[in-house]
């Protein structure tokens, strides 16, 4: 994953729902072979390979007073370039994942919703003849090249890589290891969820990085060069609350990294840029711990910011959105 990439993508998905319980397996084991598949456990359908996975609750956020305006406009103006934009708003809950060991930049999209199964075969094909249908275990699929979208179940459309399409379809009923069996995903979701109340969690991050993105990190960002594992989540309630664990190797390497971090906060608090959008409070709420191997980040924005703050996101969608539709007009 690129961190250059991941800086612009994830404030905007994020700020990057609860998963589901996890199934009782054994690290390194299959869940056991299911008759049927659980169309419920979205995240139990990501292979045991994704380093990354992203879960979000598509229609809270559609619904929160702090992501709706932002989402509206979004639509409005996408709107004319994207045709299938209106199939985004019907998504309830959505996975994504990435799985470089299957191919560099391969990923899985597992979407639920109310799946309208012709307008998204349709835009699968992209007018295009040489498209495959087929079954597999029970889900149509349609296979273009060596990708994949399968229609599982009733609510659920899966997408990606054809292998990993497959892949995600044998996790569904048992068949084959899931990210739920592995050591470091198990571990920081518990970290990240420990104690904390489901209903008003709306986004869950999961990242187990490589050496090549520590790599990146470090010399993008000045940082993340000791990370083994991240998570990260946002609850909107009435109050706005963010969470970050960052799972390093020593005691030594928490305590630098939280004092570090901290300092950057610090430093970022008194750029003009960050008073423009009203951030400057956000930033006083932030603060970095270090807990053994492991450095918890948090943030809090009150209710009485928000309708400051989310004026001006929604300005900024907006605006990313017209130049998105402006780059798709141009192209020939």
């Amino acid at each position: 994953m690129s961190a250059v990439s991941s800086r612009k993508t994830l404030p905007c998905v994020l700020l990057l729902a609860a998963c589901a319980d996890a199934t009782a397996v054994g690290p390194g084991s299959a869940a056991l072979p299911r008759s049927e598949l659980d169309e419920d456990d979205l995240v139990g359908m990501i292979p045991a390979e994704a380093d990354l996975v992203l879960w979000a609750d598509m229609a809270k956020l559609r619904a929160s007073p702090w992501t709706r305006d932002s989402f509206a406009k979004v639509a409005e103006a996408s709107r004319p370039a994207d045709p299938d934009i209106d199939q985004i708003r019907d998504v309830e809950r959505l996975v994504f994942a990435k799985l470089p060991s299957l191919r560099d930049g391969a990923s899985l999209l597992v979407a639920q919703g109310r799946i309208d199964r012709e307008q998204m075969g349709k835009a699968f094909a992209k007018g295009q003849a040489a498209v495959e249908t087929s079954r597999y275990r029970g889900a149509d699929l349609l296979t273009r090249a060596e990708e994949a979208l399968a229609f599982v179940g009733r609510r659920t459309v899966v997408s990606g890589l054809a292998v990993a399409v497959r892949a995600a379809i044998d996790c569904s009923f048992g068949l084959a290891r899931t990210i739920e069996s592995e050591a470091w995903f198990r571990r920081m979701r518990g970290e990240i969820l420990r104690g904390r109340d489901a209903t008003s969690m709306v986004t869950l991050l999961f990242v187990h990085l490589q050496p090549a993105t520590r790599e990146v990190l470090k010399r993008e960002m000045g940082e993340g060069d000791t990370l083994e594992d991240f998570a990260g989540r946002i609850d909107l309630g009435d109050d706005l609350e963010a969470m970050a664990v960052g799972a390093v190797r020593t005691r030594a390497e928490a305590r630098d990294l939280a004092a570090r971090l901290s300092e950057r906060i610090r430093d970022a608090r008194m750029r003009p840029i960050v008073s423009a959008f009203g951030f400057s409070s956000v930033l006083d709420s932030v603060e970095f711990q270090a807990k053994e191997d492991r450095v918890v980040g948090r943030l809090h924005v009150s209710q009485k910011e928000r309708a400051t703050i989310a004026e001006r996101m929604a300005v900024v969608a907006e605006t990313m959105a017209k130049l998105r539709q402006g780059r798709e007009n141009e192209r020939p």
